[in-house]
């Protein structure tokens, strides 16, 4: 789920939606994370709260507190809610794997 997350920020970074106060950037974590179900069935939508840290070549960090509303897709991976289309309709996005980054990737 960890990895999820900062798949998910990365991705959020890739696209210019949050930009990272650190560079160069040597690596991108989630902190432990707090999950919790929305609902009382089976399968409900569930919501993870922590931290994301930006993490630069001389130890500064960056950090950005979440709470993403999130639900497993059937698949098997985890979507995450990014708000309603234009007809109303719910829109979910797995991200892109962070090996993928132009931003966080390993290089």
């Amino acid at each position: 789920m960890r990895n999820t997350i900062a798949d998910h920020f990365c991705e959020l970074a890739d696209q210019g939606r949050i930009q990272p106060r650190v560079k160069p950037l040597v690596r991108a974590e989630s902190s432990p994370l707090n999950c919790s179900a929305l609902g009382e069935q089976a399968g409900s939508n569930f919501v993870c709260g922590g931290e994301m840290r930006f993490i630069g070549k001389g130890g500064e960090m960056d950090t950005i507190t979440f709470s993403p509303t999130l639900r497993r897709e059937e698949d098997g991976r985890i979507a995450f809610y990014v708000g309603n289309d234009e007809e109303g309709e719910q829109v979910w996005r797995v991200p892109a794997p962070r090996a993928t980054s132009a931003t966080c990737a390993v290089r």
